[in-house]
């Protein structure tokens, strides 16, 4: 199992949390779904460029009404929340074709309901 996050020097929580799991069944890989670069090198790193389950829970929000939001927020929130994720499937889902196995779970937020 691998579990990635974008800034590594804020893993200690979730490698407290992983316990002796930690190198044996769970590795950590940094991963920014906003860097296409960081994603190819992330999914290059994994043995045979497997991915049989990949749950997409990256996402952020902007709180407070829409005309108090800058353009360069929102486009933010856009460029992680779904560009993130479309970023990850272009690269992932040729290698799960080509098996013609795999599966992509993707998590949404409570604050969807609010929107």
């Amino acid at each position: 199992v691998y579990a990635t996050m974008r800034n590594l020097a804020k893993k200690e929580p979730l490698e407290e949390a992983a316990g002796d799991r930690l190198g044996k069944t769970l590795e950590i890989k940094q991963l920014d779904v906003c860097d296409e670069q960081s994603i190819k090198t992330c999914v290059n790193s994994i043995p045979d460029r497997r991915i049989d389950v990949q749950g997409n829970n990256a996402g952020m929000g902007l709180i407070g009404p829409i005309e108090c939001q800058t353009i360069e927020e929102m486009k933010t929130v856009m460029d992680t929340n779904f560009f993130g994720l479309v970023r990850l499937l272009k690269e992932i889902l040729p290698d799960m074709k080509k098996r013609k196995s795999g599966h992509i779970v993707i998590i949404s937020s409570v604050m969807g309901i609010q929107g």
